[in-house]
């Protein structure tokens, strides 16, 4: 095969191989309890706060500003939304360029386990649960006809998202589902929605210097994956991958210590607390409880013919300049900034391609051409420019 030896010579460039030691007790946990997202559709997961490239993928995932959308504020502090409240809730997202909001809210379970109040869910494309109090979402939805329908908009290939006490409620354990206070880890609910199984989500944890109160869950519940979304970032889950996006981090809890830089895994002594965090970009295997590195993906072989069409010179941020080149039917990079470095890319999909560990996400046009790309870890586009000189 002809990426057999540049497979093997990328995981060795720059650093040693991945590598995974098991130094403690977390070999059978880790190879017998598996964590799992949904079997269709998406999950966006956000640690706390929006943005606007949130809001969009949102609306790219659920299928564009008219596909008909469910919000669901009942997480919300107030004690008191009425009428104005929940029509002040859907403006914010008319506001935002969605134009089908139901907005759809109840603390009484035997409300939401009526037919009048899923009728809207059957229909949406896109549900979005707000931040607040995550127990209030559970108590209100747990084992009733809404949650079965909930489900059901992932089964039609729809997208579920939700912010802060939103992130949390999609796990299938409830971190600080405490009724009376945020601050304790395990509250008196402890049940979440289960749209990711055998997993603890928390939030806010930066700012709110929250990375440690895991722990106190996974002592009790050592079954469980661990994550800790940082504010204004997420994990966009797809079956049992996910992938981060924004421009803060993730945190894995999953009794084993990963590092870029060394590009190693280590199991943790039975017992220790070690977490290690991911950034917009990388990927993680819910099945596998790892990061995903080069050394799980599996390429496809494209001939110099069909590499043709990404050769050429780009740009990105007005002055940096990046040149794509065929070698030995192999696509490789020319960086030209900094010191000279010259390394290949191999193609997962035609328009996804990775090094050791960054993906460039190709865009291919209508005509079968390719005129820019995106590095997701940087939040950088690369325009070509060969072409367009060549049009001047």
């Amino acid at each position: 095969m002809q990426y057999a030896l540049l497979y093997a010579l990328l995981l060795l460039w720059g650093c040693q191989n991945t590598k995974t030691e098991k130094l403690g007790g977390f070999e059978s946990l880790n190879t017998y309890v598996k964590s799992s997202g949904p079997n269709n559709g998406t999950l966006l997961i956000i640690g706390g706060q929006g943005s606007k490239m949130l809001d969009a993928r949102f609306m790219e995932l659920a299928g564009g500003p008219d596909a008909p959308i469910v919000v669901i504020p009942t997480a919300e502090t107030s004690d008191h939304m009425d009428s104005n409240y929940l029509k002040n809730y859907k403006r914010e997202f008319l506001d935002k360029g969605f134009q089908n909001v139901t907005v759809l809210h109840t603390r009484n379970p035997e409300v939401a386990n009526t037919d009048e109040f899923v009728a809207p869910i059957k229909e949406a494309k896109g549900v979005w649960f707000s931040g607040g109090r995550q127990w209030r979402h559970a108590d209100s939805y747990l084992n009733t006809k809404a949650h079965s329908a909930f489900k059901g908009v992932l089964e039609r290939g729809g997208v579920i998202a939700g912010t802060s006490a939103g992130a949390t409620i999609q796990g299938s354990f409830l971190a600080r589902g405490d009724s009376k206070t945020n601050l304790l880890p395990i509250g008196d609910h402890q049940v979440g929605l289960g749209f990711m199984t055998n997993v603890a989500i928390d939030q806010h944890i930066l700012p709110r210097n929250r990375l440690f109160d895991m722990f106190q869950i996974l002592e009790e519940h050592p079954e469980l994956l661990g994550i800790g979304i940082d504010e204004y970032t997420a994990i966009v889950v797809k079956q049992d991958r996910f992938t981060v996006l924004g421009p803060s981090y993730v945190a894995i809890y999953d009794g084993t210590i990963w590092s870029e830089e060394k590009d190693s895994i280590y199991v943790a002594e039975k017992g220790e607390r070690v977490f290690y965090l991911l950034k917009n970009g990388q990927e993680y295997d819910l099945t596998k409880r790892k990061v995903i590195t080069i050394e799980d993906r599996e390429f496809i072989e494209l001939s110099a013919g069909q590499l043709q069409k990404y050769e050429g010179l780009y740009q990105a941020n007005g002055n940096l300049k990046m040149e794509l080149v065929i070698e030995n039917d192999t696509l490789k990079v020319i960086q030209q900034w900094g010191h000279f470095n010259k390394y290949p890319i191999l193609p997962e999909s035609e328009t996804e391609f990775y090094d050791r560990q960054l993906l460039f996400k190709f865009q291919l046009e209508g005509n079968g051409s390719i005129n820019r790309f995106a590095l997701p870890a940087d939040n950088l586009v690369w325009e070509r420019m060969d072409k367009k000189i060549a049009a001047e």
